[in-house]
């Protein structure tokens, strides 16, 4: 949810990484970070921020004025979230963890590209397209060479020799990242873009209460609810509500349940005094949150892939899966593609 989002996640994951650090490496991989997260992110307050200035006020203010709890309770967090054998292992909800942040970085790791972001990702497919085509073309001579010298008698194992492996992967694309290395803000937003990609946590109550938002604003006149921002309404309720999140499918609908049990009329009284308010101020021009420039990219990076592959049943949830399939029909020669210089796209990245 990039127009409304927790500014402290990041905090937190970034004191966990620091502290993870100073312990010995067999304490490191009985750690389950992603409890350790949702533990200390339901003991310290929300800061859930909608606009580029909302998300910097947030940040600071945890900064200046929360270090010391958020050291604390991540320390908590780390001797009280203990490794257990029967401790519920079921996945979360895939709507829940599934974003484009998690789609790029399986993109990334699928084609070799560390660190490219969406823009890179139809360059890096194409250099992997392009390694397979030349692997495919030595691995053929190699083959060839090899049946003339065995018919010939100048190499009676040549057949016996293996050819030369042919797979996109092993290869490290050069990536625009170089982009972001001359914007150190972007590089830094682009960082906290996909810090949480490593993580499963959620909490239940961001999308229900986006969506008692929609619904609650589809009733007002449309005068009024065309001056309503449902990011800001949907933040004021979560900043004003304890956090729930949940790391496993079973926790998730415990904590769905007892959010509408026990926080059900508390939603909706929170959710009118929002619109209230939000009436009395109504939605202004503002700069979005650092992580929406990444996201505006995703769009242009899934049209492009899909006019190399020759496919129009791509999209960010699917991408990774059907550009591993590709590849792999790639290797055996099984399908067509076409190079991205060969379109004009609205913008060469």
């Amino acid at each position: 949810m990039q127009s409304c989002k927790n500014a402290i996640e990041e905090l937190i994951i970034a004191e966990i990484d620091l502290q993870i650090s100073r312990l010995p490496q067999y304490r490191c991989n009985q750690i389950n970070l992603s409890e350790v997260a949702a533990y200390a992110l339901n003991r310290l307050p929300p800061m859930y921020a909608t606009s580029k200035a909302g998300w910097v006020r947030q940040r600071q203010k945890a900064v200046t004025e929360m270090r010391s709890q958020i050291e604390s309770t991540v320390r908590r967090a780390l001797v009280s979230v203990k490794p257990d054998a029967l401790r519920d292992s079921s996945p979360l909800p895939s709507q829940e963890v599934a974003s484009h942040a998690r789609s790029l970085m399986s993109l990334q790791q699928l084609l070799g590209a560390e660190n490219a972001t969406w823009q890179d990702i139809p360059t890096a497919l194409e250099n992997a397209l392009i390694t397979i085509k030349l692997k495919s073309a030595v691995s053929n001579t190699y083959i060839h060479t090899g049946r003339k010298e065995a018919l010939s008698g100048k190499d009676e194992t040549a057949f016996d020799r293996k050819p030369p492996e042919i797979s996109w992967k092993g290869r490290q694309v050069e990536t625009s990242i170089s982009s972001l290395d001359k914007d150190d803000q972007k590089a830094k937003d682009f960082q906290t873009y996909m810090v949480q990609a490593n993580y499963q946590f959620s909490n239940v109550l961001e999308k229900l209460v986006l969506s008692l938002a929609y619904h609650q604003i589809q009733k007002l006149h449309p005068a009024i609810a065309e001056t309503i921002d449902l990011g800001e309404t949907t933040a004021y309720v979560l900043n004003r509500l304890p956090t729930m999140y949940a790391t496993s499918g079973n926790g998730f609908k415990s904590l769905r349940q007892r959010a509408l049990e026990v926080y059900g009329k508390e939603v909706v009284a929170v959710l009118k005094e929002a619109i209230a308010v939000c009436v009395e101020a109504p939605k202004l021009a503002k700069s979005p949150l650092p992580l929406a420039r990444f996201e505006a990219e995703v769009e242009e990076a899934i049209a492009q892939v899909s006019w190399i592959l020759q496919r129009d049943d791509i999209i960010w949830r699917n991408a990774p899966f059907i550009v591993e399939e590709c590849l792999i029909k790639a290797v055996n020669n099984e399908i067509e593609w076409r190079k991205r210089s060969d379109y004009n796209y609205p913008y060469n990245p």
